[in-house]
């Protein structure tokens, strides 16, 4: 590989290019990088994993302008030029000396002291390399150098906090020091950077099963994640069915209200979204990220639930604009821009906007239910024509809700391959949320869910029971 400087407009911004294959190149993308000198050259280093992906040639020259840059811009070469998609932006200061990467290898083969001697040259060199806090703490901490761990997790804090990993690091110590609630509060700052950080992740989920607050909201979210995108890990399947059973449900159940619960969150396609969406945006592949966020955008128009992917969306959005000025020539800066507008942002107002739940939303909902295991069985078949023409709705508009639901659950199925079934009582939940929205059951709402009582056999005490569930 070969690695060349570029300068770009500005002159705080430098342009590194690197000689990768596409393939390569997307796996830097969707890592969590940095760079930083090893003997005659630069390397490409996952903080995920330890390991250098790349390294390329770099003469004094190339290196001197590393430490005036405010920021630098990794890129695939390709021809000379520089595609938007081919960039990884990187605000944060860089180790020149050799010194963190001859760290990260002592490290790796147990050298813990001599790893801990390789993190304070480079910090003697220059303080504001922030990466490098958070592993010397982490050595810092197997050496049982308690307040020492403490105080570099902290400066890590300081010099780099956009990066879950100290804090979550500095959750582990305090867990490990008798400090629950303590840890928590790291553990949740931790996921609030990256909320499929997998340490705290676990972790956050597992004192909540611990502690018994199994009917905690916050609790289901981080099972669902867990259940989503780590249930191939012994741990987590472990963990898992530990509150299934503490529910006194069965695994398959409660894989089951995780979904439920959670709606069009639940959908795999728009948690595969969300997980590259945060990754890319970590790694400073902003144009990448942008790129699913327009895909997500398009993807929930028109659905049930818009508002709180939408919302989910909204921070992320600030995070990439906040990097750049409004006048940027990037077209991704732009495409934030747009979507960032209060036209694309959900309504906030002292009083809930008032959207009754409409015969055709309804509908809608009842094929999402219905479509979830992959097939239209012959009765689903027959309730579907029955209740299209009860509710009158057009082939055209038919055919319209049939593609959108077909595209919001490509690709759902329960992790460990568990397909949901049809439930009449989830569905009716559903409807009941969605009626509720607004605070209020209008009368319109009440002859829709009338209609659904009758449609899926709800016995009145069931129907009690829901409405105060989601009225709750």
């Amino acid at each position: 590989m070969t690695c060349t400087v570029v300068p770009v407009e500005s002159k705080d911004l430098l342009r590194l290019d690197f000689s990768l294959t596409p393939a390569a190149w997307s796996e830097v993308a969707g890592d969590n990088v940095s760079i930083m000198a090893i003997e005659n050259g630069l390397a490409i280093f996952s903080f995920a994993t330890g390991a250098m992906l790349d390294s390329a040639p770099a003469d004094s020259r190339l290196l001197a302008k590393l430490p005036t840059a405010t920021a630098v811009a990794l890129n695939r070469h390709t021809q000379g030029t520089a595609a938007e998609e081919n960039l990884l932006f990187k605000f944060e200061r860089f180790d020149l000396t050799g010194q963190f990467a001859a760290g990260i290898s002592l490290q790796a083969t147990g050298d813990t002291a001599g790893a801990i001697t390789a993190y304070q040259k480079v910090i003697e060199a220059d303080a504001g390399v922030g990466r490098v806090y958070n592993l010397l703490g982490l050595c810092q901490r197997l050496k049982n150098e308690t307040a020492a761990a403490e105080a570099s997790y902290y400066k890590a804090l300081e010099v780099f906090a956009d990066a879950p990993d100290a804090w979550c690091n500095l959750g582990i110590l305090y867990q490990k020091t008798g400090h629950d609630m303590r840890a928590q509060e790291f553990f949740s700052k931790a996921l609030k950077r990256d909320e499929f950080y997998f340490n705290a992740l676990l972790r956050r989920a597992a004192w909540f099963l611990e502690t018994g607050q199994v009917a905690n909201s916050e609790f289901t979210t981080l099972n669902l994640r867990l259940l989503m995108h780590y249930s191939e890990l012994a741990t987590v399947q472990r963990h898992l069915i530990s509150s299934a059973e503490r529910l006194d449900m069965s695994i398959e159940d409660y894989c089951e209200q995780l979904h439920s619960d959670h709606g069009i969150l639940a959908n795999s396609k728009i948690q595969q979204y969300f997980r590259q969406i945060e990754a890319f945006i970590n790694n400073g592949a902003f144009a990448q990220a942008t790129g699913y966020i327009q895909m997500l955008s398009g993807l929930i128009r028109q659905m049930h639930g818009e508002q709180q992917i939408t919302g989910w969306l909204q921070p992320r959005l600030k995070k990439i604009g906040r990097r750049f000025p409004t006048e940027s020539s990037y077209e991704f800066v732009k495409a934030v821009r747009q979507l960032s507008t209060p036209d694309n942002q959900p309504q906030a107002s002292d009083k809930p906007e008032r959207k009754p739940l409409t015969g055709p939303e309804f509908f809608s909902m009842v094929l999402l239910e219905i479509m979830r295991d992959g097939q239209i069985e012959p009765a689903e078949q027959e309730l579907i024509k029955k209740l299209k023409a009860a509710l009158n709705v057009p082939d055209e508009m038919f055919m319209k809700m049939f593609n959108n639901v077909r595209r919001q659950l490509a690709g759902v199925e329960l992790s460990g391959g568990l397909r949901e079934r049809f439930s009449h009582q989830r569905l009716f939940k559903n409807l009941c949320q969605a009626a509720f929205r607004d605070g209020v059951i209008e009368e319109s709402e009440k002859k829709i869910l009338g209609f659904a009582c009758r449609a899926f056999g709800i016995s009145s005490e069931e129907f009690k029971r829901i409405i105060s569930e989601v009225v709750r």
